[in-house]
């Protein structure tokens, strides 16, 4: 009984000091947001894609609790790196130029399999036709994201729909 007492007491002391590690939760400044000219597009992504895809995150009560808040921060900032709708032009370029967003992604598992790739340049088009088929494959929102937005991540197949038609039409001509 003492052993498990010492245990259980040295797994609190871990759980406690844990917590004095920083982790930067940031929201930048929206550099160059979308601006979508359907609002119901709008609110579908404000809903379900804003949380991990843009600069305006509430950031949840679990991600001030670590080890939960390592791995959500961590979400967060590699999704705004893939796809960023508070600055959508870097997106575009991030995905043109190599990064490590959807088409650079794409164009690997097509190399892998030995497809031929799009070519090396991005375009906002590209991307979009990249979240599209992210979401129609259920690869966006990830599988973990319903453990606690299920109500916001959910979407019908029409609200995808409108999703990528509103960013078809709010990205024209980038």
């Amino acid at each position: 009984m003492f052993t498990i007492k010492r245990v259980l007491m040295g797994l609190i002391a871990v759980f406690a000091v844990i917590q004095l590690i920083p982790v930067q939760r940031t929201n930048p400044p929206e550099a160059d947001p979308i601006v979508f000219t359907n609002p119901q597009a709008a609110a579908i992504a404000q809903r379900a894609c804003y949380a991990c895809h843009a600069n305006t995150n509430s950031w949840d009560w679990y991600a001030y609790i670590a080890p939960v808040s390592w791995i959500y921060v961590d979400h967060v900032m590699e999704g705004r790196q893939k796809l960023n709708f508070s600055d959508i032009a870097a997106s575009i370029a991030n995905n043109a130029e190599g990064g490590e967003g959807m088409i650079q992604r794409a164009r690997a598992e097509e190399e892998t399999a030995g497809g031929e790739t799009g070519g090396a340049a991005g375009s906002a088009a590209e991307l979009i036709d990249e979240v599209a088929e992210s979401m129609q494959k259920g690869e966006m929102p990830p599988s973990y994201y319903y453990l606690t937005h299920y109500a916001d991540a959910t979407m019908t197949a029409e609200e995808q729909a409108i999703l990528v038609q509103g960013m078809r039409d709010a990205l024209a001509g980038r």
